[in-house]
């Protein structure tokens, strides 16, 4: 399986990354793929599964609104999100499938110099998101603008203490990231605030 990338919509590429987001939703077009990387994971010729990335320092994140500010202020230039998860069943186990499309992403990341990934998700979402070495942000809960769901904002840094796909990726890395101590300085950000979940303090402590 090879990991192909294309940035923006007017690469070729890009038709793959649409024929994949159709698969599980009938929009397949959004405002920020023209400033987005993409990539595709690619198995003798078909694709398998993509991902879309937009670059903290380039531009806004999809959802950034909702995101601790503290990790903008501080990380911009080391930060990156990423959107638009999918992985289809084929000849590889979606589980190989999609560690491998993790690991092409966070190589190419790597080497443009990046060491924080950022994203939401459903909440149902939230043991799958830790398994690839995700930490979830409490207090940053929301409603997504666009699909109307729960979503939960979670946070990975280039850690080797930490369990993920990518501990050994990471094992060269000469300025690492202490991924708890960011995951509390954003939390600690919010409680300086005096702010609550905005999905509201009831719904927060249902959904831990």
């Amino acid at each position: 399986m090879d990991v192909l990338q294309c940035l923006g919509t007017s690469d070729p590429l890009f038709d793959w990354v649409q024929e994949i987001r159709r698969d599980g939703s009938d929009q397949t077009l959004f405002d920020f793929d023209d400033f987005s990387r993409h990539y595709v994971l690619v198995w003798e010729g078909q694709p398998l599964g993509a991902l879309t990335v937009q670059e903290a320092s380039e531009a806004r994140l999809d959802c950034e609104d909702h995101y601790p500010s503290a990790v903008f202020e501080r990380h911009r230039d080391q930060l990156f999100g990423t959107c638009k998860l999918r992985i289809r069943r084929g000849p590889a186990t979606p589980m190989l499938a999609l560690r491998t499309l993790v690991r092409g992403l966070w190589q190419d990341q790597l080497h443009r110099g990046k060491r924080i990934c950022i994203v939401n998700a459903e909440h149902r979402m939230r043991a799958f998101y830790r398994r690839i070495g995700f930490s979830h942000l409490p207090g940053f809960d929301f409603v997504h603008p666009q699909l109307s769901t729960q979503s939960i904002v979670l946070l990975m840094g280039v850690d080797t203490s930490q369990r993920s796909y990518c501990q050994d990726l990471f094992e060269t890395i000469h300025n690492p990231v202490d991924q708890q101590a960011l995951v509390e300085a954003c939390c600690g950000s919010l409680a300086g605030t005096g702010l609550t979940s905005k999905t509201g303090p009831r719904k927060l402590a249902v959904a831990a």
